[in-house]
């Protein structure tokens, strides 16, 4: 076995220097975090989207309800 339980990688050394270096990811941290705004940005918008249908979906039903219960007087 090539990762026996004594040949196992540490996956959760910090493997940057510092915090500093983390962020900056260089050379990579041009391409990283922009995506991962991006990703964040598409996740929020899909919720609130989400969120406005349910409300609007509500608001319909509640609306044919009041119609069904005046037609029913």
């Amino acid at each position: 076995m090539p990762f026996g339980l004594g040949n196992w990688p540490n996956v959760f050394e910090f493997q940057f220097a510092s915090v500093a270096a983390f962020l900056a990811m260089t050379p990579h941290g041009a391409y990283v975090w922009p995506v991962y705004l991006l990703g964040l940005l598409i996740i929020c918008g899909l919720s609130l989207s989400v969120n406005f249908q349910h409300r609007k979906a509500i608001r319909q039903v509640q609306k044919i309800r009041e119609l069904e219960e005046l037609n029913e007087s």
